[in-house]
């Protein structure tokens, strides 16, 4: 809960993706669950993206520090949510905003925002 959006963001796709990027645009901050006035999205646009191999510190049982390095091509690899990575074209990603495809309110409004900021 301490932790920056900004850097929020940037530590999560580094670790659910292994990518990381070095151009980071904030479209804002937007209320989730506005009844009860909890919950904030933070969207970002990510721009100038690689992939990278991610290495986290995790602790054995005999308490040595140990690194895990997931395999580069395995998105999600070292991670229990596993990702699926789909490439598509800018009209491919409207064309899908349009037909509802982004179904939870802070996806869709996040492809939007970064759409806008695009166009």
């Amino acid at each position: 809960p301490k932790e920056e959006a900004g850097l929020a963001a940037q530590r999560e796709v580094k670790e659910e993706l292994s990518v990381t990027c070095q151009n980071w645009i904030a479209l804002g901050k937007f209320r989730t669950d506005v009844n009860r006035g909890m919950g904030w999205v933070h969207p970002y646009l990510a721009r100038d993206c690689t992939y990278t191999s991610y290495t986290a510190n995790t602790s054995s049982t005999s308490n040595n520090d140990t690194e895990e390095t997931a395999n580069p091509n395995e998105v999600g690899g070292h991670d229990t949510e596993k990702q699926h990575v789909q490439i598509m074209t800018f009209l491919e990603v409207k064309n899908a905003v349009m037909d509802g495809k982004f179904v939870e309110v802070q996806w869709s409004n996040t492809v939007a925002l970064a759409m806008l900021h695009l166009s």
